[in-house]
């Protein structure tokens, strides 16, 4: 049996290595990455450990009249609308029309999801448009984090729901209260299908981090396994942003200055009980003892415990992330402020092989 639980600010669940877990095919939605594809560089050799017992387990949320929140605990709520919904609608006879070709049968289907969403968001916030114009920029804010994940993996077929999400998201403070829910339904349902795909495209093993929200979700194959709150690099050495991957491993380690003492930036031999190292100048996933698990979370970049460029994570969560992890595991941070899409990729600080070019990091 599955052993779930919290431990400080981690969402951890253990399994025993005999059990298994239920594979789910790709996405339709979107092409697939990988560890090997995403970009080129060889990992570097260090201490590789193969995947342990450590496996993804989700507590089930309900689909209720409010909807399913999306995994991460801090993220908005967003409604999967799932194209069965109008499986007794008008669009279904459409879908079903003799000679229609796959793209109008899933235009169809498309259209007939939107049509349901809207009629629930009608009944659901009759006589609150404040609600509901609130509910509409959550589900903006959520789906353009998601599509910024997925335009640093380039995933194939994110440009088109990104796209769809901003016609969208673009009449929420534009039309009047009585055209408000068909917007509100096409921006919920293209932040639902961006979300769906990035969770189960290509290889499915991907980590995760929030700048804005000081958050690591770790998926496997669609299964939240991690979901933690961090800290990342201070204003003067913030952590990279953009696609990157899992170069090495290395249990013990300790953190030795790259600056010499005397210098603003210089610290003490730490030593740390495991690195998941993600570049090479210097920036891992990696517990940090000295600073208290309370102290984690939005805003602490900002603080005393600050980083030199590396990602401060709870002992329990870098554990597993340390096992469960291969050498070539995509690691994406983007700064999921919410911005649109083009802001936030351009505050990309690696190169195409996820080779950081803003200079040294450290602890």
């Amino acid at each position: 049996m599955p052993m779930c639980g919290m431990i400080g600010a981690s969402w951890y669940c253990s399994r025993s290595a005999s059990s298994g877990i239920t594979s789910r095919a790709a996405s339709p939605i979107f092409g697939g990455y990988n560890e090997a594809n995403i970009m080129s560089a060889t990992a570097t050799a260090g201490s590789k450990r193969s995947p342990g017992s450590w496996r993804a387990v989700w507590p089930p949320r309900p689909l209720g009249a409010a909807g399913l929140r999306w995994p991460g605990r801090r993220a908005a709520l967003v409604v999967i609308v799932m194209a069965a919904v109008g499986l007794g609608s008008p669009g279904v006879s459409a879908v079903r029309a003799a000679g229609a070709s796959d793209a109008v049968r899933a235009q169809a289907a498309e259209a007939a999801a939107i049509k349901a969403e809207a009629n629930r968001l009608a009944l659901q916030y009759r006589g609150n448009p404040h609600g509901l114009r609130k509910a509409g920029h959550a589900a903006l804010v959520a789906g353009r984090n998601d599509a910024t994940v997925a335009a640093f993996l380039q995933l194939k077929g994110a440009v088109r729901l990104s796209a769809a999400l901003e016609r969208n998201g673009a009449m929420l403070d534009s039309v009047p209260d009585p055209q408000l829910v068909p917007a509100v339904a096409g921006a919920r349902y293209f932040a639902s299908q961006i979300h769906h795909g990035l969770l189960h495209a290509g290889s499915g093993r991907l980590i995760t981090v929030s700048l804005q929200a000081q958050e690591l979700i770790a998926y496997d194959r669609g299964q939240v396994i991690v979901d933690t709150l961090v800290t990342t690099g201070r204003p003067a050495l913030p952590t990279d942003v953009g696609p990157m991957h899992v170069l090495k491993k290395d249990a013990p380690w300790t953190m030795k200055s790259p600056w010499p003492k005397g210098s603003a930036e210089w610290y003490p031999d730490t030593p740390v009980q495991m690195v998941v190292w993600f570049t090479k100048n210097g920036e891992g996933l990696h517990d940090a003892s000295w600073q208290p698990d309370s102290t984690l979370g939005p805003g602490s970049q900002n603080g005393p415990y600050a980083s030199h460029g590396c990602i401060h994570v709870p002992l329990p969560a870098v554990r597993i992330l340390f096992n469960w992890a291969p050498l070539g595991t995509p690691v994406v941070v983007y700064p999921g402020d919410g911005s649109p899409v083009a802001e936030q990729v351009a505050q990309q600080s690696v190169d195409a092989l996820g080779n950081p070019t803003s200079g040294l990091r450290g602890d």
